[in-house]
């Protein structure tokens, strides 16, 4: 009977060790994918707000250009208005 005991025991041990494994092979597994999905967000994110910063950098150019656009515009009616205010003083030196 003492042999047969000892050989239960080795046998339920071996099951408890290999059932241990196992669940640690799948939680393993599951921490696997778990980062995957977790980096594929990471990603997404990412990807959307780089996304995001070039329409706002576009944006920004757009705004940039069209203020440039209106400094020439004040620049060249600042021009005229000065060449407009000299004629007038060349005409009306009391002015």
């Amino acid at each position: 009977m003492g042999t047969a005991l000892v050989i239960v025991l080795i046998v339920v041990i071996a099951a408890v060790l290999v059932a241990a494994v196992l669940l640690m092979k799948r939680a393993r597994e599951t921490q696997v994918t778990q980062r995957r999905v977790e980096t594929r967000a990471r990603g997404a994110e990412a990807d959307r707000r780089l996304e995001r910063a070039d329409r706002l950098q576009a944006e920004a150019e757009r705004h940039a250009a069209e203020a440039k656009k209106r400094s020439r515009a004040a620049d060249e009616e600042r021009s005229a208005a000065e060449a407009h205010a000299a004629r007038a003083s060349d005409i009306d030196p009391d002015r």
